[in-house]
């Protein structure tokens, strides 16, 4: 059943995110909505036009000032937006299961200060990324669009012996748009504006969501082991531990549940952002080899900054995925910690239930490939270096 009480608890860590998903069309209370689909429908076609825009100027040659790499940005930055707004989407009604358990964790009017502050604290967690995101990619588009209006010029070139007018587009657009006047290129230059917009919420909205709904359940599986550090506090009070212990067996199978619709919803979403942050960090670092052989430094730093963007992206999904792994694994620990050989035989199979279930840590993966940790950063980095040491071998033959 949907909820709709929003309490100020989960509007500290949801609130940013909730706009930009309700300006996509893909916020998950909003799923039956006919404006929302409506406004998916649209955020679809632009990206998508946009998109196959970007890759016919790729494979066109019409003098765009823009260097491969750049325009490869661009292409990986509008197909991580097209994903995002695809996948979002499809897993809609698993992604509003997990909404609705935030909510109902919020809303729930025994909350101790104790789980409140540990709450607050992962809410808080997530609501830095997504002020960082997002005000890091405001600041990049900025200096993006100012790069382009300070240093546009109208470039007049020689095609099929014909003479073409040429403008600096914000995507590659001069095969597209060739020959217009100003008037029209400060029309289409808005317009892309606007695009670039669309493709900016799509990318930040989703790697937010997925940190801060992951941050949450990662919150829910300290109470949990909290709950059972009590227990080995109250041991005395045999006679309950039963009545305690089923409430807890509960909700640790619906953390299990809630953990299994962020990796159903996102894990091939990860795995494409990974594959191409690989790809991305070893054509940059290529691009910084030859660089430097010419003594470009201006493209040396330029890509430095691409490399460090995309580092802290993957740091964005692998801290995620290995703090939810370490939070389901600190729960086995607080259950043996206890003093379990002074309860009941009963209790003491009830606990040895859910150390079988912990046995399997709760584990985010890339598309079903391999799972996320904190060591994957050091596995790309490895990866990169070898695609690079490949090229290298390749340029030099």
């Amino acid at each position: 059943m949907m909820r709709t009480n929003w309490n100020t608890g989960i509007d500290y860590g949801f609130s940013m995110i909730r706009k930009m998903m309700w300006i996509l069309g893909v916020w998950p209370l909003q799923q039956n909505s006919l404006v929302c689909t409506f406004r998916w429908i649209m955020i679809f076609i632009v990206e998508s036009l946009t998109f196959i825009n970007v890759l016919i100027e790729s494979f066109k040659s019409c003098g765009d000032v823009k260097d491969a790499l750049e325009v490869f940005l661009i292409i990986e930055t509008l197909l991580h937006a097209w994903t995002n707004t695809i996948f979002m989407r499809i897993y809609m009604k698993k992604i509003v299961i997990n909404i609705n358990s935030a909510i109902n964790d919020w809303s729930c009017s025994s909350m101790r200060k104790e789980s409140y502050l540990i709450m607050i604290a992962y809410a808080r967690a997530g609501r830095i990324v997504t002020l960082f995101q997002f005000l890091l990619g405001f600041l990049s588009a900025v200096l993006y669009f100012t790069s382009i209006i300070v240093g546009n010029k109208q470039q007049v070139i020689i095609i099929d012996n014909s003479t073409v007018v040429l403008w600096n587009f914000v995507f590659p657009s001069t095969c597209l748009f060739k020959g217009i006047s100003y008037s029209t290129y400060k029309i289409l230059f808005v317009m892309q504006i606007v695009q670039a917009f669309i493709i900016f919420i799509a990318e930040c909205a989703n790697d937010s969501f997925f940190f801060a709904i992951t941050m949450h359940l990662c919150g829910q599986l300290e109470l949990l082991k909290a709950r059972f550090v009590e227990l080995g506090r109250k041991i005395e009070k045999k006679n309950h531990c039963r009545n305690v212990l089923g409430p807890w067996i509960r909700r640790h199978y619906q953390l299990i549940i809630l953990a299994r619709n962020i990796e159903d919803a996102f894990n091939i979403n990860i795995l494409i952002r990974l594959s191409i942050t690989t790809i991305v960090i070893a054509i940059s670092g290529m691009h910084i080899i030859m660089s430097v052989r010419h003594n470009n430094y201006t493209d040396v730093i330029k890509s430095i900054i691409f490399i460090q963007y995309f580092i802290l992206q993957s740091f964005l999904f692998t801290h995620a995925g290995d703090t939810l792994q370490n939070q389901s694994e600190s729960i086995i620990s607080a259950i043996y910690s206890i003093t379990w050989h002074k309860l009941s035989s009963t209790t003491m199979k009830d606990l040895l239930f859910i150390m079988m279930r912990t046995k399997i840590p709760l584990q985010l993966s890339a598309g079903k490939f391999f799972y996320i940790t904190r060591s994957t950063i050091t596995n790309i980095l490895r990866t990169a270096l070898t695609y690079i040491s490949f090229l290298q071998v390749t340029i030099k033959n």
